[in-house]
């Protein structure tokens, strides 16, 4: 499996998507979208799942845009320090290359290395070092990642989001200079960043699919797969400099590099890997691309990568999570052997709202059975990250539900029906009635300019 991923692009190839919906559809679309809808006003709803004042400022009350998602989670220090040496920690839960070479991890505690883009995982790192040119590589792993990178040092007076607070509490917890108010990192110290961050949003995704307690909740109820949210092997992460090492390490170990990353399914390690590259980017949107791509490689991990989710819903996510983020710059997967086409809008409500009011949006019941990525024109990618916007709007707590549902696939069933059976069971409307209901919702919130 493969998706490939360009910046600020958009999956598409050539063929109009346009298509009107008709009488009959909009009629009965129209009468069963009133007895859906939810009943409490959508600026009250959303006021329940984030502080508005902790948030973003171009944030559109109602949108759904940005949740907070309640998992208790402290980023309270967790590791011991040796009193004598005090950036030495006694009790790591990861293995990283510089940490051993500065002596601040005890070698006996940390765990293999193992593979890598099934290789050896020294021939790996040797072979990036090598490209280097001996300059400085990263390579750390711990319970469920591997994350190799080259990433240079960064201001991050340049890319603030809304999480750096509680990600620079966490990050000093394993380097003791490091506090709220550091401004500069180097590139030891952003690849366990970017290893906080990877983690942040695997906490949200166990919320979202109904395990708070993390993966141990997911082997427990499903031993018969993967002990990594059912995947055999570890989520590989790899995000280099330049675009020339990132091209070059894809053609060694894949066969094939996309303009600005990818994310792939190794088979015979039975693992998900995203590869990326931060050239020319500022940390935020980097930042942005590298959450866009873990969400595709979480939601295909989870229970086990064994058929395509539906592209929409899939699409839509990971535009959801990386424009949490930042709405400045947005990523676009596409599929294997399409051209992507650019789309450099980050304003996306006031252009929905007019595609809908147009009808420039292809019925739903229609739109949900596309299997590839590379089959929706540049637009549709907004309609996708909309659609998921109201799924939240109708109850985080049954995304759950909608999750498990669309991932209990049967055998003999299709992508379209089992996304029938998974909005009945979640959220007890049929496909028309989603879509009625998006487009109210969507009229009576989303700006018009």
């Amino acid at each position: 499996m493969q998706r490939e991923s360009g910046v600020r692009r958009r999956g598409g190839v050539s063929g109009p998507v346009r298509v009107r919906a008709s009488a009959m559809f909009i009629l009965l679309s129209g009468a069963w979208a009133l007895g859906q809808a939810p009943v409490d006003d959508p600026v009250v709803a959303q006021q329940r799942w984030y502080n508005r004042k902790a948030e973003r400022a171009d944030l559109i009350e109602g949108a759904f845009e940005v949740l907070r998602f309640p998992t208790g989670y402290s980023p309270a220090p967790r590791y011991r320090r040796d009193p004598k040496q005090r950036g030495r920690l006694l009790n790591a839960d990861f293995r990283c290359t510089r940490c051993l070479r500065e002596k601040r991890v005890p070698a006996e505690t940390i765990p293999s290395a193992g593979r890598l883009m099934e290789r050896d995982a020294g021939e790996v790192v040797s072979w990036l070092r090598e490209q280097k040119g001996g300059g400085s590589v990263t390579f750390i792993e711990d319970g469920i990642f591997k994350l190799l990178t080259d990433l240079p040092s960064v201001n991050l007076k340049e890319a603030r989001n809304p999480h750096l607070k509680e990600e620079l509490v966490e990050l000093g917890a394993i380097f003791p200079k490091v506090t709220e108010k550091t401004v500069v990192l180097n590139g030891h110290q952003r690849a366990h960043l970017y290893l906080i961050r990877a983690h942040r949003i695997l906490r949200d995704f166990y919320w979202m699919v109904g395990h708070g307690e993390g993966n141990k909740s997911i082997t427990e109820a499903y031993p018969h797969l993967g002990k990594y949210l059912g995947m055999k092997g570890k989520l590989e992460c790899y995000l280099f400099e330049k675009e020339r090492r990132y091209s070059a390490f894809t053609k060694r170990y894949i066969g094939r590099a996309a303009s600005d990353g990818q994310c792939w399914h190794l088979f015979r390690d039975r693992a998900m890997i995203l590869t990326m590259h931060g050239s020319n980017h500022r940390d935020l949107q980097v930042q942005g691309h590298f959450s866009h791509k873990l969400m595709h490689n979480l939601l295909d991990s989870y229970r086990m990568y064994s058929f395509k989710l539906p592209a929409w819903f899939q699409m839509g996510m990971a535009h959801w999570v990386e424009r949490r983020e930042s709405a400045r710059y947005n990523s676009f997967c596409y599929s294997e052997g399409s051209i992507p086409r650019v789309l450099h809008r980050t304003r996306w409500a006031p252009r929905i709202k007019r595609m809908v009011a147009r009808d420039r949006v292809p019925p739903f019941v229609q739109a949900c059975a596309t299997k590839e990525y590379g089959d929706f024109e540049p637009e549709l990618h907004m309609i996708t990250y909309s659609w998921v916007c109201y799924l939240w709007r109708l109850g985080p707590e049954k995304m759950s539900v909608f999750i498990n549902e669309l991932k209990s696939k049967k055998q003999n069933e299709t992508l379209y029906q089992v996304q029938i059976r998974a909005f009945r069971a979640a959220y007890g409307i049929t496909l028309l009635q989603f879509d009625a209901g998006w487009r109210a919702w969507v009229k009576a919130v989303y700006p018009d300019r």
